[in-house]
């Protein structure tokens, strides 16, 4: 039995030590994230976060994977696949399938809402109190979940690729980055995206590893063996890196990596394009049994992928649904959201000019803005100053390099893809795709940090840890200033205000469909059908009204009451919604025959709701 004094200097110098630093760094991220939850908590704000979950509660009380977010251009399609006429027979508006979405995030998500206790009405109306949406606090939970599992992932790449302090600092950092605490909160699918790209890199580590050794290549095992800080580690890296793998363990593997794959394009499309650098990857840095490995990945990716594809081809005439047009959108002749707004059958494709032009535009955003600051931090600068530094190991040189070429090619799909959605978010939304590989270059960021911690003469050599810990507390700066006075409000007001938009939405029955220009919104917290705010009043919003389903109600917020006067108002002549609302508001004047009659005195300055009859009043609501 150790004695005291051994206990003591064990917990001094000692593995003890260790362990106690590791405890402090748990302890403190477990009461950032008390804080954190407490004092920034933030409701959803976007398209695609609300989208996702009303989504996933459709799937989870079993009614498939539909929307009562109801867009003119996909209801355009559906007839285009039912036949001539479907719009005129379609009885159910809450049957319409979602065409917009991929599905791993919302069927993700509907396993989770499965599992606790969801509770979707807010309790009290007429309650000041209320502050935060019970639904979205627990799907944050989840994503927070994601966030710490990242955390470790990242951890053990850092322990594989390079040391056990590199692993360390490369979590803190990550912890640290101040983004990431908002993507957990919202609701996008970045930390699930996030955990099957580190999973993804992880898995070809593994073949890379396995086929230079197999390959007779031992040189390089030792090096990993050299930079291996932790002896427990090496030894058992070195024992790993030189046991030859037999073919089933690299198909195994390249399996796993295409499963990857095809889960990260099936929870946001673009991630598909995935595929091209890991094919390139296999090919050029795999020493043996490189084909089979990269015909295993292709084939495994297609198929998880291809019986999605189909069912889009079948309920919209394209692979990704409305996602197919996202690379028209923001073009000349698809501006801001007209295209989902539009009754289009058919859509022509823009010029080869105009992709030109809209890549032209997006690029010089993408890489002033986003590309310096990559999860929020500028760690990102130490990662392009590293490489004119090679590294000693060729393997990490080729792992760097590929993830420089998957960071170029997601500059340029994330250009080519942006539309009206970036817009409404300064960086929180769902088309920041290079937010998703920060993690991954942080480890290379760190790396080259420590290289030149060590080239520094320092008085002594106590002074190497507090350089870094310095350094992991200028990186987490944006972290600790928004957690600065004053505290945000938990929901995205005025235009996002779920008790508003629920109550709005319950005056209508479960069939009774309405239409606005947030109708993700008005699904997610209203669980009401309700058609995107089409283009135009006229012939647009009767084609819905006398051919397809009745609307009875109508809901504007700021998106369109607030628009500029000059350039909206009087320039735009298509801008008919917010003419029709300075129409109410001014001269109390509707539309020659439009069927919503009476508007409601007052429900929140500058929106407005009309409807077919005062259903805010008591004899309705109980009819």
């Amino acid at each position: 039995m150790p004695s005291i004094q051994e206990i003591i200097h064990k917990f001094e110098v000692g593995e003890g030590s260790k362990m106690l630093q590791r405890l402090a760094m748990i302890l403190s991220l477990v009461a950032l994230m008390a804080i954190y939850n407490v004092r920034e908590y933030q409701g959803f704000s976007t398209v695609g976060a609300m989208e996702s979950a009303h989504l996933a509660r459709q799937l989870s009380e079993g009614r498939g994977f539909t929307t009562l977010s109801l867009r003119p251009l996909a209801l355009s399609l559906e007839e285009a696949q039912k036949g001539e006429g479907f719009m005129s027979s379609a009885q159910n508006v809450t049957e319409h399938p979602d065409m917009g979405t991929p599905p791993v995030h919302p069927f993700f998500l509907s396993l989770w809402m499965r599992l606790l206790p969801f509770n979707y009405d807010i309790p009290s109306f007429s309650s000041e109190t209320f502050r935060r949406y019970q639904p979205e606090v627990l799907i944050s939970f989840i994503h927070q979940g994601l966030f710490l599992l990242n955390g470790l992932l990242l951890l053990y790449l850092g322990k594989k690729l390079f040391d056990e302090s590199v692993g360390w600092m490369s979590m803190a950092c990550f912890f640290c980055a101040e983004w990431f605490w908002q993507f957990c909160f919202s609701g996008h699918d970045t930390m699930l995206l996030t955990t099957w790209f580190l999973l993804l890199v992880c898995s070809l580590v593994a073949l890379e590893r396995a086929s230079k050794a197999e390959g007779g290549q031992e040189n390089e095992a030792l090096i990993d063996e050299d930079m291996e800080g932790d002896a427990e580690g090496s030894d058992a890296s070195a024992i790993q890196t030189a046991h030859p793998r037999s073919a089933s363990w690299f198909l195994g593997v390249a399996c796993v990596a295409g499963l990857l794959v095809g889960l990260a394009g099936l929870t946001r499309y673009a991630f598909l394009w995935l595929l091209l650098p890991v094919i390139l990857f296999t090919l050029l840095c795999l020493n043996t049994r490189k084909m089979l490995v990269t015909l295993t990945i292709v084939l495994t990716a297609g198929v998880v992928v291809a019986p999605w594809l189909i069912r889009n081809m079948q309920v919209s005439g394209s692979l990704f649904g409305l996602r197919s047009y996202h690379l028209y959108m923001d073009t000349a002749d698809y501006p801001e959201d007209r295209l989902e707004r539009s009754f289009l059958s058919e859509v022509p494709a823009p010029g080869l000019d105009q992709y030109f032009r809209k890549a032209f535009e997006k690029l010089p955003t993408i890489i002033k803005e986003e590309m310096p600051t990559l999860g929020g931090s500028f760690l990102t600068f130490f990662f392009f100053a590293g490489l004119f530094m090679p590294f000693g190991n060729p393997s990490l040189n080729r792992l760097r390099w590929f993830a420089l070429g998957v960071v170029l090619l997601m500059v340029l799909v994330q250009a080519l893809g942006q539309t009206y959605r970036s817009g409404l978010a300064e960086t929180v939304h769902g088309e920041n795709h290079l937010v998703v590989l920060a993690p991954f270059l942080f480890l290379f960021a760190v790396a080259f940090f420590q290289t030149l911690v060590d080239q520094l003469e320092l008085p002594y050599e106590g002074l190497r840890p507090v350089v870094s810990l310095i350094f992991v507390a200028l990186v987490s700066l944006p972290l600790w200033t928004r957690l600065l006075p004053p505290r945000p409000i938990p929901f995205a007001y005025p235009i996002y205000n779920p008790k508003v938009i629920q109550l709005l939405s319950q005056w209508n029955s479960e069939q009774e469909s309405l239409m606005s220009d947030i109708p993700w919104a008005v699904a997610w917290y209203g669980n009401r059908p309700c058609y995107w705010l089409t283009r135009k009043v006229s012939p647009d919003f009767f084609q819905i009204h006398d051919e397809r389903d009745a609307v009875e109600a109508l809901y504007l917020t700021q998106r369109t009451t607030d628009l500029p006067f000059t350039s909206s108002f009087l320039q735009d002549r298509q801008q008919e919604w917010a003419r029709l609302y300075m129409d109410v508001q001014v001269r109390s004047n509707l539309p020659k025959g439009f069927p919503l009659l009476y508007g409601h005195p007052g429900l929140v300055q500058d929106q407005l709701y009309v409807s077919d009859k005062q259903r805010w009043l008591p004899a309705f609501q109980s009819n």
